[in-house]
């Protein structure tokens, strides 16, 4: 009698741990069949919230591109420490009017606090121009920052902006040291005046503060806008 009660608990367990195994597999079929067959039109509006989002779970990869515009950013939420930083200003080399005979000058050495000319691209993708310069003779040449005289139109040029900076149109632009000439990527040419692209020319000084356009290439300059630099009869 004892030993038939033995055989018949042993199988009991064997029966009950392959029930609990059948149990489990299909538990766990289950819900794989589950997470398989649930799509996003399963999921209800606004089920999903915020607190539900493991951190750092959405990357960048993971939000389509221009999904996020200016109406889905809180005001007041994105400030300038979250922007990209600002170029720093750059320095140009100055003229010395292709022989010597004009020795461009910062304004930082000639008038206390004013500053050098420099240039940069700003975060709009637009060139800004700051600073000073003034032509001083130089003991080169004939010794006469003149750019009037005949063949010296490089006596008034301060300085040559390079690729990436110069003007998708030239600038012709008057201040109080008279009147400023900015080449396109094309040059300029007008009656008596024809300058190299990039040239920053100024009538024996340059006053640049202020002074800000967008560079060729820029993606708002249309192409038809891309002067070629060259004389017009209705220009002035």
């Amino acid at each position: 009698m004892s030993s038939t009660l033995t055989r018949l608990r042993s199988s009991a367990g064997t029966v009950a741990l392959a029930l609990a195994l059948v149990a489990l597999v299909a538990s766990a079929a289950g819900v794989g069949y589950a997470a398989s067959q649930i799509g996003t039109n399963d999921i209800k509006n606004n089920a999903i919230t915020a607190p539900k989002i493991k951190k750092n779970a959405v990357t960048t990869k993971k939000i389509k591109k221009n999904a996020v515009t200016g109406k889905k950013i809180k005001d007041g939420s994105v400030t300038p420490a979250d922007l990209a930083p600002q170029e720093a200003q750059h320095k140009p080399v100055l003229g010395n009017g292709g022989e010597g005979d004009c020795a461009w000058q910062s304004g930082e050495v000639v008038i206390p606090g004013v500053g050098a000319p420099t240039y940069r691209l700003d975060r709009d993708g637009r060139v800004v121009l700051t600073g000073f310069a003034i032509g001083a003779n130089g003991a080169g040449g004939d010794a006469d920052c003149d750019s009037g005289d005949a063949g010296q139109v490089s006596d008034g040029i301060a300085f040559t902006l390079p690729a990436g900076f110069m003007p998708a149109k030239t600038q012709y632009l008057f201040s109080l040291s008279g009147f400023l000439v900015i080449a396109g990527p094309q040059g300029f040419s007008v009656p008596g005046l024809t300058l190299p692209p990039g040239a920053v020319f100024g009538d024996g000084a340059v006053l640049l503060d202020g002074v800000e356009f967008d560079p060729a290439g820029s993606d708002v300059v249309v192409a038809k806008m891309q002067a070629s630099g060259r004389w017009s009869g209705n220009l002035l």
